[in-house]
C-alpha cells in the first residue's frame, strides 16, 4: 500500500483536538506532512478531511466546503465556551416542548445568508492573536463578524431541556453561536451538549473509506485513501508517462490538450500530478505541481 500523497477521511474522537488527529495519523504512518480542512472543536467529533505530504497543497481547490452536523443543544445553561467543554451552569428551568413553535421558527429562519458573530473562545486571529487567548487573559476585543450561509436545517426532537437538529452550513460557521442565538430567541441561555460532523461537502459518514477507531490505529492497519475526484471537482486530462519530466519542470502545455478555460487536473499513470490553468491563447501553465 502506498501511503504517500493522498486524501483521507477520518472520524475525529471526542476530546481530541484537530491537531491531535493529524499528529496521530502522521506518526502512525510516517507521513512527512499531514494537514486538515476544517477545524473541529475538541468537544465535537466526526468527519475530518486530511491530506498527506504533497496533497496538502490541494486544499485550495476544494470548492464544496459545506459542513453538515448533528447537534444536541441544552436550553437554560450557560458556559464561557458556549458548550460543555468548560464549566457550565444551569440558569433557567426550560422545557423545550413549551417553545416548540418558537424553536421551529428560529430554525426555519436560519436558512439563507446572514452575518454571524463567532464565539470569543475560537481560533480566529485578531491582530495576530487567537481570540481564545484574549478570552483567557480577560482582554476585551472586537470580534470580527462573518458572512455565513445555512443551506438546510431539520428539527429532530425536543425533550425536556434538549433540542436535537441536523444542519448544513457554509465553511467557517460556528454551531456554538447558532445554539447561543437559539437560546436568546426564547430569552434564555443555550449551549452545545453534543456535536457530530456528519458531512463535508459530498463526503458523508457512510463513505466506504472512512477511517474509524483512530485512537487504536497502528502501522499494520491498512487504510484506504479517497479518490481525488471525491474531493476536487475539476476537469482533468490524461498524459503519457514521458510528459512527467515536463510537468516536474513546470513546462507550459499546449492549450489544445484542454477541454475548456477552467483549471484542469493533470493525470499521469492514474495519479494526480499537477493543476494547470490558462496562461495565454496558446498555453496552459502550472498552478500547482505536486510530483
Amino acid at each position: 500500500m502506498n501511503y504517500n500523497s493522498n486524501f483521507y477521511l477520518l472520524n475525529k474522537p471526542k476530546s481530541w483536538t484537530s491537531q491531535d488527529l493529524c499528529t496521530k495519523f502522521k506518526k502512525t504512518y510516517k507521513f512527512n506532512k499531514v494537514g486538515h480542512s476544517g477545524t473541529l472543536d475538541p468537544n465535537a467529533e466526526g468527519l475530518m478531511l486530511v491530506a498527506t505530504n504533497s496533497f496538502t497543497k490541494l486544499f485550495d481547490y476544494i470548492e464544496d466546503t459545506s459542513k453538515s452536523y448533528y447537534v444536541k443543544a441544552l436550553l437554560g445553561y450557560s458556559s464561557d465556551t458556549l458548550d460543555v467543554d468548560s464549566d457550565f451552569k444551569k440558569t433557567d428551568n426550560i422545557n423545550s416542548n413549551v417553545f416548540e413553535k418558537e424553536i421551529q421558527n428560529f430554525l426555519n429562519n436560519l436558512v439563507g445568508d446572514s452575518i454571524q458573530t463567532p464565539p470569543i473562545y475560537s481560533a480566529i486571529k485578531v491582530k495576530g492573536k487567537r481570540l481564545y487567548k484574549y478570552a483567557r487573559q480577560n482582554i476585551e476585543v472586537e470580534i470580527p463578524k462573518r458572512n455565513i450561509t445555512v443551506f438546510n436545517v431539520n428539527l429532530i426532537s425536543l425533550n425536556d431541556e434538549t433540542v436535537e437538529f441536523d444542519i448544513t452550513v457554509s465553511k467557517g460557521t460556528y454551531i456554538r453561536s447558532i445554539v447561543n442565538d437559539l437560546g436568546k430567541s426564547i430569552n434564555t441561555n443555550a449551549i452545545v451538549k453534543e456535536l457530530i460532523r456528519t458531512g463535508i461537502g459530498k463526503l458523508k459518514s457512510t463513505n466506504n473509506n472512512l477511517i474509524t477507531n483512530v485512537e487504536n490505529l497502528t502501522l499494520e492497519d491498512n487504510i484506504s485513501p479517497l479518490n481525488w475526484s471525491e474531493v476536487i471537482e475539476l476537469p482533468s486530462i490524461v498524459l503519457e508517462d514521458d510528459k512527467e519530466k515536463d510537468i516536474q519542470n513546470g513546462q507550459l502545455l499546449d492549450r489544445k490538450l484542454f477541454n475548456n478555460s477552467k483549471k484542469h487536473i493533470v493525470i499521469i499513470d492514474n495519479q494526480l500530478k499537477a493543476i494547470y490553468e490558462p496562461f495565454n491563447n496558446k498555453y496552459f501553465k502550472p498552478d500547482k505541481v505536486i510530483v
